[in-house]
């Protein structure tokens, strides 16, 4: 089983082809602004230096959401089209599972934080059975003191750059801050969680973006409609 993974959700924008579970190569440029122009020269090399094909790829991965619109937009449209042209099925990753495989097997609650402004993070709570995944809090929109207070007796380990912008918020007494290596989200995560969840693949037309908030010129629109009705 070959996947081919994408992430473009966040600054970071990367790419990885894994076999079997076994991750054979993967590019990371940190540039959002250049993400539409990266993503497609980060898999055109590593189909190249791996000697691979498109056509041989079994199976595509690309993260949901929440983050970026643009980002997600940008990495599920490209998804769809290379599913589309040499009909494989595609599985969509939440990001914020994603971010917490990087801590995969840990004996400790991982808390993702992901910054959604305001004063607020978009966030999700795990646990691993070996490397499975096991969700203990869904993604939703919250502040920290919310997502902090539900696992407040437990073992936890924060990752994310909403974990770094919000550091001095979290409190406790067991619980660890993810290095920054491991507090971004990475396509080999993405790969990973796509081998365990094949069974989860669709048609590449049935991917659809996990946003968890309207974007701010839908907010936009509805309060100007609002003022509109006043």
């Amino acid at each position: 089983m070959k996947i081919l993974a994408v992430d473009t959700s966040s600054f970071p924008a990367s790419a990885a082809i894994a076999e079997n579970g076994i991750l054979l190569g993967e590019y990371v440029i940190r540039n959002q602004r250049k993400h539409s122009q990266n993503l497609m020269v980060m898999v055109e090399r590593l189909l190249d230096d791996l000697e691979t094909d498109i056509s041989e790829v079994d199976m595509f991965a690309v993260t949901v959401g929440p983050g970026s619109f643009t980002g997600l937009r940008i990495g599920i449209s490209t998804i769809r089209a290379f599913a589309q042209a040499v009909g494989k099925p595609v599985v969509g990753v939440s990001t914020l599972e994603a971010l917490a495989y990087n801590h995969a097997g840990a004996d400790a609650v991982v808390i993702p934080m992901l910054d959604a402004r305001r004063d607020e993070v978009f966030t999700a709570a795990y646990s691993f059975s070996g490397n499975a995944p096991l969700e203990l809090a869904a993604p939703a929109v919250m502040t920290v003191a919310e997502i902090t207070g539900k696992f407040k007796d437990r073992a936890v380990i924060y990752t994310g750059d909403g974990m770094m912008k919000h550091r001095e918020e979290i409190q406790g007494e067991n619980i660890i801050f993810a290095p920054a290596n491991l507090s971004e989200v990475r396509a080999s995560s993405v790969a990973a969680l796509a081998f365990l969840k094949e069974r989860e693949a669709v048609e590449y037309n049935n991917i659809t973006p996990l946003y968890l908030r309207k974007s701010q010129a839908e907010r936009e629109l509805e309060n100007k409609r609002k003022g509109n009705l006043k």
